[in-house]
């Protein structure tokens, strides 16, 4: 199902976005993209920022500016330049903190700024975390081999549906992003009814379906668009506030830095071509909406309330630098193809 460009606006509760005037602006940057491309946009929305006086706090010239802002962060990044990309960001949270009404879009610009500064700390991967009682064995898209029954005793945490019974498993849980429930979940009653006999708990990340019964909503942590939580930051997260902290295997998560981002066969996803691959658009898009850098830092921050086990192939990656997972995140996804986003 492929989903088209759209604009960028504060909260429909803060301003009338589909008053004549901004619904004007929205869609003149919408169709300014779809049909001018990505780097003649951002040429045309910088002419246009340079005939408005710079301390004009209008909303409509608000919505141009975090729309620049959007569109020159792709721009760099569809040119490799990712340090470049990171500057433009910080300006754009900034611009977001100062000029924005919006409570979640502000929220959202301060997290991102203070996890971003978190990469000068030295000690973010201590793994000095007391034990706990709880275990989980965090199965994800990447992992080469089937869940590893020497973790029978942690709790099997999948982020989509698993095909086969896992008998071993005394106890699985299941998270579901809204993308995934929305098409191949809701309403489908008997596929509801099997996954609830399946799982112990199921978590729905979706802020705005009514969930069935025995299904239980993730709330977001400081949506915004700015940057936010893939589902890995997610699902930590949401353990950490429920136990404090807890033991963990990670496997199968490696920030995206294989060719085939869901080379699981036991993955499914909505989203993949007739040879089973994935889009390269979506995934940077996707990559480049939720900030890759920001969910790597968030991951080492996580882990430093956790007792991180095992997990050789997860901790290779995670103890990069971020440069270093930089350089070999933009060897491994096409970023270039973000010019072409319509």
């Amino acid at each position: 199902m492929k989903e088209y460009f759209r604009e960028i606006c504060d909260d429909q509760l803060v301003h009338d976005n589909l008053s004549i005037k901004h619904k004007s602006i929205r869609i003149f940057v919408r169709y300014l993209l779809r049909i001018c491309g990505l780097q003649t946009s951002v040429k045309v929305l910088t002419f246009v920022l340079r005939l408005i006086p710079k301390h004009n706090d209008s909303y409509w010239i608000y919505l141009i500016r975090i729309n620049f802002f959007r569109l020159s962060y792709l721009l760099n990044l569809s040119e490799n330049s990712y340090k470049e990309a990171h500057i433009v960001k910080k300006k754009w949270a900034k611009n977001v903190i100062h000029s924005s009404l919006s409570k979640n879009q502000k929220e959202s610009a301060e997290n991102y700024l203070e996890t971003i500064e978190a990469l000068n700390n030295n000690n973010l991967l201590n793994n000095t975390a007391a034990l706990s009682k709880e275990k989980f064995y965090l199965y994800g898209p990447n992992a080469s081999i089937m869940p590893n029954e020497i973790y029978s005793d942690y709790t099997l945490v999948h982020i989509k549906p698993f095909p086969e019974e896992l008998k071993s498993f005394k106890k699985e849980i299941l998270f579901l992003n809204s993308y995934y429930f929305n098409n191949s979940v809701k309403d489908n009653y008997n596929y509801i009814n099997k996954l609830k006999k399946r799982y112990h708990k199921i978590y729905v990340t979706c802020m705005t379906s009514i969930l069935p019964d025995g299904f239980h909503r993730v709330v977001l942590n400081k949506p915004g668009y700015i940057a936010s939580e893939m589902a890995l930051q997610r699902i930590l997260g949401f353990l950490l506030q429920k136990h404090q902290s807890f033991e963990c295997v990670i496997d199968g998560f490696d920030f995206y830095l294989n060719n085939d981002a869901y080379s699981n066969p036991n993955y499914h996803k909505l989203t993949r071509l007739k040879n089973s691959l994935i889009q390269e658009k979506e995934m940077c898009l996707s990559l480049a909406d939720h900030d890759f850098l920001f969910n790597f830092i968030l991951t080492k921050k996580l882990l430093c309330k956790l007792k991180l086990n095992d997990s050789v192939d997860f901790k290779k990656i995670i103890t990069l630098t971020s440069d270093e997972y930089q350089k070999r995140l933009f060897t491994s996804r096409k970023f270039s193809t973000l010019k072409r986003i319509n």
